[in-house]
């Protein structure tokens, strides 16, 4: 090597010995290691810096240069700043240097994708260094890392290191106790001072980059890859003795940023390799790169390549059932598509022939596609073969949905439902109308909802009157068979029982039991007591009188004294003896004193009564039974008694009429059966005398002074319910459903006169006349009505459309119809654009 620089040297791995000159002392007879590879070294003037090291100087990675007398203190930067101008002077230029490098790194990388580890590296390494070196000391941008990096796969001589300073072993401590030193200076050996390798500021010391002092007074070494990644996530950080080193992960490359994803796929384009099979799909990921194949094929059984995908093995949307043909192509497939059916996306669609001719099927029939064809069917409210359709009669066919309480009205092609009167709803459903829910339907007591109506009913004690609504109170006292055995007390919708003096009211409320006055103090009498029906006597023995009291007995010589003792006369016999006697209907008793009451009734005479003879003291009176009463002519004669009296009959028993014919009614009045209804009144047996409006037997049918017509009803006065066919006040106007349109006039049921030339059924074909031709080639398609070609409008397609025109006109120019401009005076052109 001459004198200018430096040419190749030795560099040892760590441990290997140095040949020949660069043996140690002691190591003589040790081989070098095969391991040991020539490193170049630039010479002095490629060095900025440069100082020349000591004879077998350690480089980075514990290398030891030999057979050198000067190196750079940055070989690698000298290393990378040579091989340009090595390359410069083969007859390159700067450029093809640059792009020859991008290339051998971008085609390295591939392969290392691709074809797994190269030369045994698995990642790309990138030192790390201090951030205060100077730019000349490793500071290249991301280019000159890319360079480097290819440079080291190249050469496999570069192992990843970082240089750092050779710090000397700690010294041993000292056993003997040390002075205090000033800042953080520890005692060495018999002074103060900073540990090897650091460097004394003040009383401070501070270690080298990479290094940090320790409790102990040493520098020892930072690890930085223990905190947060300072290589980032797709790198390794490695510690190395005062600083780190990054190694980007595979598929991954060092730049400015840190490690970036190699895009595979991009690079194998450039550089013309093959990341994938030449029919595959290459897909960028991070750190790598997948293949796969396109839509339509499928990779091989034996994993190399892709082969096509029969679709017409399994797809149906060619729709082949129904005739469709499906060819298989590469990647896809196709449709041929027979009658009824056409080309689309994905396969054969069907054709709607129906939405593309309006007008296939005939009269009222109706269009109705199906798969590959169509078909004609009859519509809703119509049947036939679909040719031909008429009206179907729903409501005789029985294929209605009306409600059984609802009637069913035929019309043209339809029908319609009515729910029937005290029902309510749509006629498909109809519901019972509770009257009783407003106002209890009228009703003063009780209204009971039935179907279709409602009924009055009265509490217990009331009858319902003849208007069905209102209730009056039932006398229960004043009929035959009254519930009291004394008397009687009518109440409102009830009664009451008292029983006469001497009785007491029975448990049951309607019996009277008598009362037995002796059992309680002998009922007052000194003597003898006797107890008879509803009362008691006091009587004496003889010879005792009963007083005036009628309850003490005492001895009687004159008649000046309580008559003797005797009841009616008294008189003194000429021996002295006292001698009674009785007046008429009495008869004198075995006592000789008291008169016994003849019972006139008692015989079969009856007293001559002819119902009821009642005995009295001294006499008798007739009554008559329940039911009955006296004769005012005859006392002993009896009469019956009517509640209500007979108002058409006469009475012939108790509550009993016998009636004419007409009045069988309680008290011989007018039944009518339904009651008279509208407020119509009964007169006779159910004849009703109807208000105006109303006739009938119970006033029921409604009066229209004008009749209904057409088989109309009358439902209220001079209200006339018109069938489905006609309307008007007399169901005299025919109904054509639907209406006749376009002025049409309905002068028959479902049948139109049209005006205007209309046509059709319901008048609804259009004319096809134009009073005025249509202009620009239009076409009249009805009336007043032109279809125009394309680029007019109007009625009559008398109006061009103008469009804008593109490009657009120019200088002022108007733009015109069919995207023409018209130019103003000087200017010319397609769009006036000349001058």
């Amino acid at each position: 090597m001459g004198g200018s620089g430096c040419g190749l040297g030795i560099v040892h791995p760590p441990g290997a010995r140095a040949p020949r000159g660069g043996q140690e002392e002691g190591e003589e007879g040790r081989n070098p290691l095969p391991e040991s590879r020539e490193v170049f070294f630039p010479p002095r003037d490629f060095c900025e810096g440069a100082a020349e090291p000591e004879p077998n100087r350690r480089v980075g990675g514990g290398g030891v240069i030999t057979d050198c007398s000067c190196a750079c203190l940055n070989w690698k930067q000298a290393r990378a700043r040579r091989a340009p101008r090595d390359l410069e002077r083969a007859g390159m230029s700067a450029p093809q240097v640059m792009t020859l490098l991008w290339t051998v790194t971008s085609v390295l990388l591939l392969v290392s994708s691709v074809a797994g580890p190269w030369s045994g590296v698995q990642e790309n390494e990138v030192e790390k260094v201090d951030p205060k070196r100077r730019p000349g000391d490793g500071g290249e941008d991301s280019r000159s890392h890319v360079i480097e990096n290819a440079l080291l796969k190249l050469s496999e001589a570069l192992w990843s290191h970082t240089d750092s300073p050779q710090l000397p072993p700690p010294a041993p401590p000292s056993s003997t106790p040390a002075p205090r030193c000033l800042g953080n200076q520890q005692m060495q050996k018999s002074s103060c001072g900073c540990p090897p390798g650091a460097t004394k500021t003040g009383d401070t010391c501070s270690c080298a980059v990479g290094f940090a002092l320790n409790a102990g007074g040493e520098c020892t070494d930072v690890d930085e890859c223990g905190g947060d990644e300072p290589c980032g996530p797709h790198a390794i950080c490695t510690n190395t003795r005062g600083s780190y080193s990054c190694r980007c992960n595979r598929g991954y490359l060092m730049g400015s940023g840190g490690c970036q994803d190699v895009d595979e796929c991009a690079l194998a384009e450039v550089t013309g390799l093959l990341a994938c099979q030449s029919d595959e799909e290459c897909t960028n990921t991070p750190g790598s790169f997948s293949c796969s194949c396109p839509t339509g094929y499928v990779r091989a059984l034996h994993g190399q390549g892709c082969v096509d995908v029969d679709e017409c093995s399994f797809e149906e949307q060619c729709r082949r059932d129904l005739g469709n043909v499906c060819v298989n192509t590469a990647g896809s497939f196709l449709c041929q598509c027979g009658l009824g059916f056409r080309a689309g996306t994905p396969g054969c669609l069907d054709v709607d022939e129906c939405l593309e001719s309006p007008g296939s099927c005939d009269g009222r029939g109706v269009c109705e596609n199906t798969f590959g064809s169509y078909k004609c069917v009859c519509p809703p409210g119509y049947r036939g073969n679909g040719s031909h359709c008429e009206d179907e009669n729903e409501c005789a066919s029985g294929s209605h949905r009306c409600d059984v309480n609802a009637r069913c009205g035929n019309v043209i092609g339809s029908y319609f439902c009515q729910c029937y009167q005290g029902f309510n709803g749509d006629g498909h459903t109809c519901y019972d109308i509770d009257e009783c829910l407003l106002n209890a339907g009228g009703c003063e007591h009780n209204c009971t909802n039935e179907p279709g109506g409602y009924s009055c009913r009265c509490a217990a004690g009331y009858q319902l009157e003849q208007d069905g609504h209102t209730c009056t109170d039932v006398d229960e006292c004043g009929g035959p068979g009254a519930p009291c055995q004394h008397i009687c007390i009518n109440t409102r919708g009830s009664f009451g029982c008292s029983c006469r003096p001497g009785f007491q009211l029975h448990i049951d409320g309607s019996t009277c039991v008598d009362v037995d006055e002796c059992k309680l103090q002998n009922g007052g009498c000194s003597h003898v007591c006797t107890n008879s029906a509803g009362g008691h006597a006091c009587s004496c023995p003889a010879p005792l009188l009963l007083d005036r009291d009628q309850l003490t007995c005492t001895n009687a010589t004159s008649c000046t004294w309580r008559n003797g003792g005797c009841d009616h006369g008294c008189t003194v016999s000429a021996e002295g003896h006292i001698q009674c006697s009785c007046g008429s209907g009495w008869k004198l008793a075995e006592d000789g004193r008291s008169c016994e009451d003849v019972d006139e009734c008692g015989d079969f005479t009856n007293g001559g009564c002819e119902q009821l003879c009642q005995n009295r003291p001294g006499g008798f009176n007739c009554s008559c039974k329940d039911g009955y009463e006296v004769r005012a002519d005859d006392p002993t004669k009896c009469l019956p008694v009517c509640d209500p009296p007979c108002q058409n009959g006469v009475c012939v028993g108790p509550n009993t009429c016998e009636c004419p014919q007409g009045f069988p009614r309680s008290g011989c009045s007018a039944v009518c059966s339904p009651p008279c209804a509208h407020g119509g009144t009964c007169v006779r047996w159910n004849q009703c005398l109807c208000p105006p409006g109303w006739t009938g037997a119970g006033c029921h049918t409604a009066v229209c002074e004008l009749p209904c017509a057409n088989g109309g009803r009358c439902v209220d006065p001079d209200t006339c319910q018109c069938p489905s066919d006609y309307t008007g006040p007399q169901c005299l106007s025919p109904l054509c459903t639907p209406a006749c349109q376009n002025g049409g006039r309905c002068v028959d049921v479902n049948k139109c006169t049209c005006a205007g030339g209309w046509q059709g059924a319901r008048c609804q074909i259009e004319p096809v006349r134009c009073p005025r031709p249509c202009e620009n080639a239009g076409v009249c398609v009805g009336l007043s009505r032109c279809r125009c070609p394309k680029g007019f409008s109007g009625t009559f397609c008398e109006s061009a459309v103008t469009t804008p025109c593109v490009p657009p006109c120019q200088h002022g120019a108007t733009c015109s119809p069919h995207n023409t401009c018209t130019c103003p005076p000087g200017t010319a052109g397609l769009r006036c654009e000349k001058l």
